[in-house]
């Protein structure tokens, strides 16, 4: 169980600093204002607020800016949003907003929290120099950092920098507090599903291939990516016959969600996305990709690569086996909760007892 979360964050500002507010890292942010509604939430963002669907609908923000222009720039508009605001915690939230918030802002005069949403240095679309420069920056860094708030075990694990001991915290991810009944089997074609934003780190090229060898074994097999992004893995897809939703507003995407016989992450580094969780929560078959980001998950919901296609024939053409792919991933996210997220914000912003290890598994 969580340790109890010290009292006293009402009344507290807090300022959210992220260059996107977009796609799950603005998803997570969004429904850190809901867990702690008490909390004076503010949003600092480089990218316009309403940029994809309804996500800033989804927020409780006290008030919203903008920050343009170069890298420098932006470090000076954090001092300037600092210096008016007077935010108690200073929330930075993945890498760029991690760069700007801790170059802008020092923690001996406010709290810097800082929550990476997948480490830059656990991409595997850049070298092993460039992975080595972005690790060195984020110790760095860390200096100025006054606490750690993970998404996901393996983010509280690396977040143990030599350069500063600081408190971590493990604050899980969390589907929607309502989420729609999944519908009832339909005849026709089953349903695979993949989704997030169209790059390098979603690898929807291997969702592409995956499909391609899924599709030998289970003809008739419809498959759909739920978001958008890069133009030229758009027309990939589409031209593998696999069908492109575009941002959907969240009470057309839960539904589309909802609709799959299987959902397959596939992206190639993570911190933890939004959408297990959310599949789960809708009762939908979820299989990952066999990486280090879900070392800790259950190898029987996992893929050892995009040959590996027994599990998602189980789980596609047998109920019992979809069945239970969802208890395992429901027993592995027990603790991805409302309530368990809220008591982790409390401790993150009022300086509580950090995580322990057990807390954030292994």
């Amino acid at each position: 169980m969580t340790a109890a979360a010290p009292h006293g964050v009402a009344g507290t500002r807090v300022l959210h600093v992220v260059q996107k507010f977009s796609s799950g890292v603005g998803s997570a942010i969004a429904q850190y204002t809901r867990s702690l509604p008490e909390v004076e939430h503010h949003l600092l963002s480089g990218t316009p607020v309403d940029g994809e669907g309804d996500l800033a609908d989804q927020a409780d923000f006290a008030s919203t800016t903008e920050m343009t222009g170069s890298h420098r720039a932006k470090v000076r508009r954090v001092r300037e949003v600092v210096r008016a605001l007077r935010p108690d915690v200073v929330h930075a939230h993945s890498s760029h907003g991690g760069v700007y918030a801790r170059l802008g802002v020092s923690r001996t005069g406010h709290r810097v929290v800082y929550t990476p949403h997948c480490y830059a240095f656990e991409r595997r679309d850049v070298s092993a120099p460039v992975r080595g420069a972005f690790w060195l920056a984020e110790a760095l860094l860390a200096i100025n950092t006054t606490a750690f708030a993970a998404c996901a075990p393996r983010e509280w694990h690396l977040s143990a920098w030599p350069t500063r001991r600081a408190p971590r915290y493990l604050v899980p991810n969390i589907a929607p507090d309502v989420v729609p009944s999944r519908p009832a089997r339909a005849d026709g074609d089953l349903l695979v599903v993949g989704g997030g934003r169209l790059s390098a780190q979603k690898d929807p090229a291997f969702f592409l291939r995956f499909v391609g060898r899924l599709r030998t074994r289970v003809p008739h097999l419809r498959a759909v990516w739920l978001g958008d992004g890069d133009p030229a893995g758009r027309a990939a897809l589409e031209a593998g016959g696999v069908e492109v939703s575009g941002w959907l507003p969240r009470a057309d995407a839960l539904p589309a969600l909802a609709a799959a016989d299987l959902y397959v992450h596939s992206a190639l580094w993570e911190g933890f996305p939004l959408m297990v969780a959310e599949a789960t929560a809708l009762g939908v078959p979820t299989l990952v990709r066999r990486l280090p980001s879900f070392a800790d998950v259950p190898s029987p919901l996992t893929l050892a690569g995009e040959d590996d296609v027994g599990s998602a024939v189980a789980c596609l053409t047998d109920p019992a086996a979809a069945r239970a792919n969802v208890a395992r991933w429901s027993e592995h996210l027990e603790r991805n909760t409302a309530a368990e997220q809220r008591a982790a914000l409390i401790a993150v912003y009022a300086g509580g007892p950090p995580s322990s290890l057990a807390a954030a598994r292994p």
